[in-house]
């Protein structure tokens, strides 16, 4: 193993004091708080001054790791994890994260009555309707353009045999005397 590749780290984000972490049981479900102090492997002390999590001990389990981090030593008060929190504008950034707005997402689809999942389907539909309409038209669109340049629009196998059948009648010389005949006698 080379030093390069014995230096590439594969875990970025770790269970240390400032770690800013998502909760994903209990009464604060789905609520961010800081890693204040780590108790021991299984433990972590954490406390959430801005989104209302008082401080308390929980499983490293029920946690999720975020990427951000605020600034504050070990074991310090609620009113320095509040400054440190409000220092690296820890609230702003993770409403602005996909993460936060996917659990918003997620909040507002449990909220829905029967007939607003029925409204949503029929947006849905209603939706897929005019991309279609849409494509279709920019496909009839471009069959024109292609067909003034002068080039073949390709068609399905199935009218390529029966063109082939007629171009083979067609072509034939009893037809061909037919065609002639009719025309001589008008």
């Amino acid at each position: 193993v080379s030093l390069t590749q014995a230096a590439i780290m594969v875990f970025h984000k770790f269970v240390e004091i400032g770690r800013v972490v998502l909760l994903t049981e209990g009464k604060y479900k789905n609520r961010i708080c800081a890693i204040v102090n780590v108790i021991d492997q299984n433990r972590v002390l954490v406390d959430g001054p801005e989104s209302k999590v008082p401080r308390q001990m929980v499983n490293i389990k029920t946690i999720h790791l975020t990427k951000f981090v605020i600034k504050v030593p070990h074991s310090c008060s609620e009113k320095i994890v509040k400054k440190g929190w409000a220092a690296a504008e820890i609230t702003s950034k993770w409403q602005e994260s996909s993460w936060f707005k996917r659990i918003q997402m997620r909040k507002r689809k449990a909220r829905l009555t029967d007939f607003d999942r029925f409204r949503l389907m029929k947006a849905r539909q209603a939706r897929s309707g005019i991309i279609r309409d849409a494509l279709m038209k920019h496909k009839r669109q471009v069959a024109k353009e292609t067909a003034l340049a002068g080039k073949k629009k390709r068609v399905p196998k199935k009218r390529r045999r029966a063109t082939k059948k007629v171009q083979g009648i067609l072509s034939s010389k009893a037809f061909n005397e037919r065609v002639a005949k009719r025309a001589i006698s008008k």
